[in-house]
């Protein structure tokens, strides 16, 4: 697995410790299609329809309730395409994962007006693609040796993690690393709607992230909150291919040692082609935008239409390997920050170039 890259100039961590957030969650489920006659209504936005989707009940194929290693029973008895049901509760592993997805294209989610806390470290494997987790809440453990990535993505395709509240209470490593070098690249991941925070360990100074894009190609992260990330938020290193990352808003700052997104590349692989756009970034103790090279240097990286406030070290580093286009510097006026709460107030002057309130969508979902 890859090392991510060192920079002397980081600062010094400061050691502290923020409970971590564990939200309520219910279940989104497909939309119901009834054919009936009368006048043509207007097609819903995207938003309107995350937002009704969410709201419907589940479709449970088979439940499961609390307990160590039921949640893998459960995933082990589902055949593909089937919906499995957590009851409230935590889950624990009886191996090294709490969840091993690996030969069936599956869903796994909360029973509804219920919340599944999932304990410990899960892999979706290559026989995984097409997998789906939903609307859990996920508390990392860092593995039997501490250095386990809360959840990894190796080799599957069209992985979606969803609806879901993630941390691993600084327990490290990353809270989600989408593909490495032990399997091939993962593709088309959909991460959206969910919460990262307290993701990594404060001992491993720019190590550890919320979402640490390894080697993968065409994902789309969208509408996520990120705060207190050990290291960033993303890192696209070193092999992040044709990835989106749009309408997140990202809190950096204390105790991050660094915050924010980083574009990057080793030796060997250079990330390429990644687009960051419409989102919030704040308060990273670095940059909240810059990039580092090892080797070769990424080509039509954009960073574009971000609203962009108080870095430690300013807001962007110097633009090599990715292109700043129409970034707005300006407070986004959080209702909240120190709550976590960062729906904007209707004065924000973000709202111009991210196009919509994304804490505010997600308040409405969970």
């Amino acid at each position: 697995m890859w090392n991510t890259p060192s920079t002397s100039s980081r600062p010094r961590l400061r050691r502290g410790l923020i409970a971590a957030v564990v939200l309520a969650l219910g279940m989104l489920a497909p939309s119901a299609a009834a054919g009936h006659r009368g006048p043509v209504k207007p097609k819903p936005t995207n938003r309107a329809v995350a937002q009704t989707r969410a709201t419907q009940p589940a479709t449970c194929s088979k439940v499961a309730s609390p307990g160590p290693g039921t949640a893998q029973a459960l995933l082990n008895s589902l055949a593909p395409g089937q919906v499995g049901c957590l009851r409230g509760g935590a889950y624990t592993a009886t191996g090294s994962y709490v969840l091993d997805f690996s030969n069936r294209a599956v869903t796994i989610t909360s029973y509804p007006g219920e919340r599944a806390v999932l304990v410990g470290v899960m892999v979706f494997r290559n026989g995984a693609s097409g997998s789906k987790l939903s609307r859990v809440a996920v508390e990392g453990t860092g593995g039997p040796t501490g250095r386990s990535n809360t959840i990894q993505i190796l080799g599957a395709a069209d992985v979606v993690i969803e609806d879901s509240d993630l941390t691993n209470k600084w327990r490290g490593r990353s809270c989600l690393i989408i593909g490495d070098g032990s399997a091939p690249a993962a593709v088309r991941p959909v991460i959206r709607r969910n919460r990262f925070h307290e993701c990594g360990s404060l001992g491993n100074g720019n190590q550890d992230h919320a979402i640490y894009a390894a080697n993968v190609v065409d994902g789309k992260i969208t509408d996520n909150l990120f705060w207190n990330s050990a290291a960033y938020a993303l890192q696209l290193y070193p092999n992040a291919q044709r990835t989106l990352f749009a309408h997140n808003v990202v809190d950096g700052g204390s105790p991050s040692v660094t915050g924010g997104v980083i574009f990057g590349g080793d030796s060997a692989d250079a990330s390429s082609g990644n687009v960051v756009e419409h989102n919030v970034l704040a308060d990273s103790t670095r940059y909240n935008l810059e990039s580092w090279w090892g080797g070769a240097v990424g080509t039509g990286n954009v960073a574009r239409s971000n609203c962009l406030f108080g870095g430690g070290f300013g807001e962007i580093g110097a633009a090599n390997g990715f292109a700043p286009q129409g970034n707005l510097v300006a407070s986004p006026g959080f209702v909240n920050r120190g709550a976590h709460d960062y729906r904007l107030r209707a004065d924000s002057p973000c709202l111009a170039v991210v196009g919509y309130d994304t804490a505010a969508l997600l308040s409405k979902l969970h």
